[in-house]
Order: C-alpha cells, then sequence, then structure tokens
C-alpha cells in the first residue's frame, strides 16, 4: 500500500524583518497571489485560515511557499513555530489550498505588449525571478515606456528595507545591460 508524502514546513527568514517565508516539500500552487485581507481569500482556504491569526498583516503566496507579513509588535520568534505547525497540519489534514482554477490565467492587458516588453519579462523569469523568489517575494513587469521600467513588488519584497537596493543594485544593472540604450531606469510603483 502506497502512502502519500505528507507536507513539510519549515521556515526561512527574508531580507524583509516583517516576513517569514513558510516553504513546502510539496507543490501548494501553480499560480502567485498577494492577500492584503481575509477578504479577499474567496477560493483559498487554507489563505483564509491563516488570517485568523490577529498580527497577520498580509500573504503571499506562491509555488511551494508562502510568506507572510506579521505586524511589527510582533517577534517571529515568538510566532513563526506556531504558525509552521498551524500550515503543516491542515495541509497535512486535506484543507484546499485553493478552490479555484489554479492555473495562471492569461494577462487581458489593455494593450499590447511591444517586443522589449516580452523580451523583459524573459529576463525576469529566468535570470531575477527565481532569485527574488528565494527571498519570500517576486516581481511584475507593469509597464515599459520611454526608457522606464515599471515593476510591482510582491510579497517579501514590497516594503522591505532592501528593497531599493536590489531594484537599482540588482534588477536596474541587470536590464540595463541586457538592452542598452533602452532602459533608462527601473522603478518599483508600490514602493
Amino acid at each position: 500500500m502506497k502512502t502519500e508524502t505528507p507536507h513539510i514546513i519549515y521556515t526561512e527568514s527574508t531580507p524583509n524583518p516583517g516576513v517569514m517565508k513558510f516553504v513546502s516539500n510539496k507543490l501548494l500552487t501553480k499560480k502567485t497571489q498577494e492577500f492584503f485581507k481575509v477578504e479577499d481569500t474567496k477560493g483559498w482556504p487554507l489563505i483564509a485560515e491563516i488570517f485568523s491569526f490577529p498580527f497577520i498583516q498580509e500573504i503571499f503566496i506562491a509555488t511551494n511557499y508562502i510568506s507572510i507579513k506579521k505586524i511589527d509588535s510582533i517577534d517571529w520568534s515568538d510566532v513563526s513555530n506556531q504558525i509552521r505547525i498551524f500550515i503543516q497540519d491542515k495541509l497535512n489534514n486535506n484543507i484546499k489550498v485553493c478552490e479555484i482554477n489554479n492555473y495562471p490565467k492569461s494577462q487581458n492587458k489593455k494593450y499590447k505588449k511591444t517586443k522589449l516588453m516580452i523580451d523583459i519579462e524573459e529576463v525576469i523569469s529566468t535570470s531575477i525571478r527565481p532569485n527574488i523568489q528565494m527571498d519570500g517575494g517576486d516581481v511584475e513587469l507593469i509597464s515599459c515606456k520611454d526608457g522606464v521600467v515599471e515593476l510591482f513588488l510582491k510579497g517579501a519584497c514590497s516594503g522591505c528595507p532592501s528593497s531599493q537596493m536590489t531594484l537599482k543594485s540588482g534588477i536596474e544593472v541587470l536590464l540595463k545591460e541586457k538592452f542598452p540604450e533602452k532602459i533608462n531606469t527601473v522603478i518599483a510603483i508600490n514602493t
């Protein structure tokens, strides 16, 4: 008789001291999603349950981890193990992570993506996103116009003290190197 491998959750700190990353040994979702309040969690039972902790501010879920932002007056050392066990128990008792179609939908943007935007998204997907996800966040290209690349920072990156350094010394330098003469600056629209 074959038994299913249980979910094992472990924690990782992130560069953002207000955010802890809870990593699963198994796939949680096929898309990323950010939640700012419990009302945003329709169709996401596990995320709704996590919001039952009164000190939770925001939750970001990716393929195999959940980044949780807490209020400043609580220390992670006091609550991270409790949350880790809570998530692990819920998953091992078959709570659904997501009840809705979990496949990324094609973005129906009101504008057509330019060749440069498609190329920038490819660099983000292969060279930038994996590193940012290791720190519990994500990044989304919003626009590229007149040499200005606008990004939306998600998860642990949103509000992180080191996000400006990552943006300017990491992402901007790489994109300028890959697309010389086409990119002048990179900005985050939510910092």
